[in-house]
């Protein structure tokens, strides 16, 4: 949306998080390193859309409600979806003509600056595997198996 080639082929039709509904306030709770972003605070505040998945964990209402409030004190905009194994219909992820700049710089002002500084969490990461052919699930589940430990 910011790149004008990129604009011809694309827009940002949407901001969709993923929350884990059992484990999203330690999340939210966790005490960063100085100057470092919570990300999941960040990325709940800037959503246009909020899944939340896992709800068939956390069997009381009140838990859910719990959970739900705490989201929509940090993100009063974003629609909250409930779903279980992240059960979705397509619709509520695609063609959402949600993303509003104009809101999203009246959060943060800085979002489109690219050199404005931004730390990140050190904890957190990515990483990316890119492979022809057909995936060995066992060698890949074992390969996963070393990064997270």
């Amino acid at each position: 949306f910011v790149d004008e080639e990129v604009q011809q082929y694309f827009k940002l039709d949407g901001i969709v998080t993923l929350v884990d509904a059992k484990h999203i306030e330690q999340h939210l709770d966790e005490e960063k390193p100085e100057g470092a972003e919570n990300e999941s605070v960040e990325q709940v505040a800037f959503a246009d859309r909020i899944i939340l998945n896992k709800i068939d964990l956390m069997p009381e209402e009140a838990d859910l409600a719990r959970v739900e409030a705490r989201l929509r004190s940090i993100n009063g905009f974003a629609q909250i979806v409930r779903t279980e194994r992240s059960q979705v219909d397509a619709s509520n992820v695609l063609n959402l003509g949600a993303f509003d700049l104009k809101r999203t710089l009246e959060m943060d002002p800085e979002f489109l600056a690219m050199d404005a500084e931004h730390e990140h969490d050190e904890s957190v990461s990515s990483t990316g595997v890119n492979l022809p052919g057909e995936v060995d699930m066992s060698a890949f589940q074992d390969y996963m198996s070393t990064i997270l430990r």
